[in-house]
């Protein structure tokens, strides 16, 4: 309890690239995993916007920071329930020759996420990505990013087979251990950007904890 007459000072939790991984981190082991996927998947676009990158900067930065492949190109990527064995064995080869998890591949994850709370990849932008689903495991070993790729479809009389799907499983363990060393990485090269984006220019950043009921 504090002195009668004691002035109050309110704590503000700012929303820095650090202070978003230690929550993770934290959210983590409180096995509060929701709200560690959800704090991960932000993290690429608040340290983007801190440098003044927009457009394709989260995917650049998972490139740089996180050591992501860059994403295939849209044009080449059939997510058409309808395909042929060999458009999907192909489909498939190419995911395990080193594309099995890219860049644009975590920002669909992002996009499922924060907009559905799923992880079903759909709208406009799932057309950057091969998967339709993109699973999360809590695995013991932080060691690999990646659990399993898989396809699945539906063979017909015809020279198609329907319900084509393919589907990656990600591991969250791993997810956070990469981010952590990006960030730290990040920081490394841009100290100046351990901050809230906004905080210079704003009266109102951060988030302002006004309890006095946990105040000693």
């Amino acid at each position: 309890m504090g002195l009668p007459g004691e002035r109050f000072f309110p704590t503000t939790i700012e929303r820095s690239p650090s202070a978003l991984v230690r929550e993770a981190r934290s959210a983590y082991e409180a096995e509060l995993f929701i709200a560690c996927l959800t704090v991960l998947v932000t993290i690429p676009d608040v340290c983007s916007r801190l440098v003044g990158r927009g457009g394709n900067g989260y995917r650049s930065w998972c490139e740089t920071y996180l050591g992501l492949e860059e994403g295939i190109p849209p044009e080449e990527i059939n997510r058409s329930p309808e395909q042929s064995r060999d458009e999907i064995d192909c489909a498939f080869e190419r995911l395990k020759g080193g594309l099995a998890f890219t860049s644009s591949d975590l920002c669909q994850l992002r996009n499922a996420v924060l907009h559905a709370g799923s992880s079903k990849t759909e709208g406009k932008g799932a057309r950057y990505s091969q998967y339709h689903a993109i699973g999360v495991y809590v695995t013991d070993s932080d060691e690999s990013l990646l659990c399993s790729i898989g396809t699945m479809s539906r063979p017909t009389t015809r020279d198609v087979e329907e319900d084509c799907r393919f589907e990656v499983v990600i591991s969250l363990t791993g997810l956070l251990s990469r981010m952590e060393l990006a960030v730290q990485r990040f920081l490394s090269e841009h100290p100046e950007c351990d901050r809230e984006h906004g905080k210079d220019s704003s009266l109102h950043w951060g988030i302002v904890d006004m309890r006095t009921s946990h105040r000693d």
